[in-house]
């Protein structure tokens, strides 16, 4: 009991306010979700990966998948990886939660589980291949062949939340490499649903493991019409806002209007972070929540420097943090913001961020890839001049245009208005749409 992480527990969370999905949303992917470990669809992979942005919503997700499947006596184990809990940032608590739960849910595994770690009480401290094997999979390995999972509904769902919340990106890589080879090895009808940011490691370690088994990967896109489901909380918790709170009376029945609420949907990008802490910064109980609006818009400027995104500003700030060269990184989309301005004159193509910059080829994929979960490389529309940078979430562009909330980590605009126009006194001379020079990513080197 002392190895395992009580926090980590889909219904166990030390946060004051839990990722959870609001009533009636998400309705379309949890239902995908649930149908493919009831087994109505994808039969063949036992291992389903959710993949998202940031502040998609991903953990609200997994904690309903996990609550309706609980409750159909189809869950196994859960385990929430978070990056701020030294008790969950790491591997070294997965197993012994999982055994725990599955010695919970299944007791005839309890007396084998506990063997196991009489016969070598340092097991624990081994490799998460051999716990998993030794505690998890051999006792389950034993039920199977005994006749347990011919019954037509046991509990067979694992769910692993935020694996990209681990601190060890190896060990990431490895757990899904291991639970590829081993359960299918095993022959255990066991499902685990994986669920993180779409970071390059892991999706490399997916399509190394899916040479071995078959994977359900399922990415949460339009397809899923997250406008509709933001719309659909911003209405119910703004009706509660009028109803209860301490400054109601001032606030018309019209309000919202239509265009306030279109342009903070906007604003959220699909972000269900975004509309919930755009709605506690709003419903606070120390303003007028007609003025904490406007402050959310922009329409004017926040009273004793309270942000109300201080907690994914938090986030942004550390998946900067991560990227290599974070001065380049920075010139790339100030670059690309610049040239987004109306009237565009230029392309706004990664090919002439590279010329700009004088970056080689793949230079701005490689420096922009630990943001993955923030912006992609679009291939689509490309045209003649190849692929441009498309943001997911309008609220990262707004972090990097305020330095009050970027802090270092802001766009500095007139630096990146004159490497263009160096680049455009070049293009003139040159005759060269993508003049090239000796200067390289190394001019952008950290100090």
């Amino acid at each position: 009991m002392e190895a395992v992480s009580p926090n980590a527990f889909y219904n166990s969370d030390n946060r004051s306010d839990p990722p959870k999905c609001h009533e009636n949303t998400r309705v379309a992917v949890i239902t995908k979700i649930t149908n493919w470990v009831t087994s109505k669809q994808d039969t063949d992979a036992f291992i389903l990966w959710l993949y998202g942005p940031a502040g998609a919503g991903k953990t609200a997700i997994a904690r309903k998948v996990a609550e309706l499947c609980e409750a159909e006596g189809l869950l196994l184990a859960s385990f929430l990886f978070f990056r701020s809990d030294p008790k969950r940032n790491t591997m070294n608590p997965l197993v012994a939660n999982i055994a725990y739960c599955v010695g919970r849910v299944i007791h005839r595994t309890k007396e084998l589980i506990e063997i196991a770690i009489e016969a070598d009480p340092l097991i624990l401290t081994y490799s998460i291949e051999v716990q998993l094997t030794k505690l998890v999979l051999e006792p389950l390995r034993l039920l199977a062949d005994q006749g347990y999972f011919l019954s037509g509904k046991f509990a067979r769902l694992v769910v692993i939340d935020g694996l990209d919340e681990c601190l060890d990106q190896g060990a990431q890589a490895s757990l899904i490499q291991f639970l590829a080879s081993a359960v299918a090895r095993n022959q255990l009808p066991l499902k685990f649903l994986i669920v993180s940011r779409p970071e390059a490691h892991i999706k490399l370690a997916i399509a190394l493991a899916s040479q071995q088994t078959t994977f359900s990967r399922l990415g949460l896109n339009d397809d899923f019409q997250a406008d509709e489901d933001i719309r659909y909380f911003l209405t119910d918790k703004f009706r509660e806002i009028k109803m209860c709170h301490p400054f109601r009376s001032g606030i018309p029945s019209f309000w919202p209007s239509e265009q306030q609420m279109v342009n903070l949907i906007r604003k959220a990008s699909g972000q269900f972070i975004y509309a919930s802490l755009a709605v506690r910064f709003i419903n606070s109980a120390c303003d007028s929540p007609m003025r904490q609006l406007d402050i959310i818009l922009g329409l004017r400027p926040p009273i004793n420097h309270d942000l109300p995104f201080a907690e994914l500003d938090s986030l942004y700030t550390f998946i900067l943090s991560c990227t290599k060269n974070v001065d380049l990184v920075l010139h790339i989309l100030g670059v690309h913001s610049v040239l987004q301005v109306p009237p565009k004159t230029w392309d706004t193509t990664v090919k002439t961020i590279e010329s700009v910059l004088y970056l080689e080829d793949g230079d701005v994929r490689i420096y922009l890839s630990p943001l993955n979960s923030l912006l992609e490389i679009s291939y689509e529309g490309d045209g003649q001049y190849g692929p441009g940078i498309l943001f997911h979430h309008t609220s990262f562009t707004d972090f990097l245009d305020n330095p009050e909330r970027s802090k270092g980590y802001c766009i500095d605009a007139p630096t990146c208005h004159s490497l263009i126009a160096q680049w455009i006194l070049q293009v003139l001379t040159s005759n060269s749409m993508y003049p090239r020079s000796s200067v390289n990513s190394a001019s952008f080197s950290n100090t």
